[in-house]
């Protein structure tokens, strides 16, 4: 697979045919851009049973990040990226780890894509899987806006375009889709792949 460079996703987003929002000049990197930690968490609550067959509803509580979040060694969340994306049915968006965050033991544990055709609708937020697998407590900070300007928070995930096949459905509108109309972060949904 081959990724697209900083001036052909420019032209996508001008075009429409993808979208990252907000777009930062500056996040953007030669083929990567970089993305930010949004202020929504789920907290797993303690000694609940993650049914895979049928999940409770109650498995976490929320979350709003006040001015920082610290997430201990050996500690599990769901944390919303800031940045929302769309994906046209020619289009994904690969998902990356974070260097700079791994390096501090944290990981995202699920770094697949935005499949074509996410996000047509209404623009897609990612829930990212965090796990902290150091030896220390990391802090990370949200995603501000304050006075009209954007205050990035901790960077936690790297995007890279790429063109796909077209596909005659986008994956919002396939029958068997969880993901693709989230505009939230949002706990697993495993139990619906029946």
């Amino acid at each position: 697979m081959s990724y697209l460079n900083s001036e052909s996703v420019k032209r996508l987003i001008a075009t429409g045919q993808i979208d990252i929002r907000p777009y930062v000049t500056k996040h953007q990197g030669p083929n990567m851009y970089y993305c930010h930690l949004g202020e929504k968490l789920l907290l797993p609550k303690k000694d609940q049973l993650a049914d895979t067959r049928k999940l409770a509803k109650d498995l976490f509580e929320e979350h709003i990040i006040d001015e920082y979040y610290d997430l201990r060694p050996g500690s599990f969340i769901l944390a919303e990226l800031y940045e929302t994306l769309k994906t046209d049915k020619s289009h994904i968006i690969r998902l990356f780890n974070s260097s700079s965050l791994a390096r501090l033991g944290i990981v995202q544990c699920a770094v697949g894509m935005v499949n074509p055709g996410c996000g047509s609708k209404k623009p897609l937020r990612i829930t990212l899987e965090l796990s902290n697998v150091g030896n220390f407590t990391v802090r990370l900070y949200p995603t501000r806006v304050i006075d009209g300007t954007l205050i990035p928070g901790t960077e936690v995930l790297k995007v890279a375009v790429a063109t796909h096949e077209t596909v005659s459905v986008g994956y919002e509108d396939w029958s068997g889709a969880l993901y693709g109309n989230d505009t939230l972060v949002t706990a697993s949904k495993i139990d619906r792949r029946h």
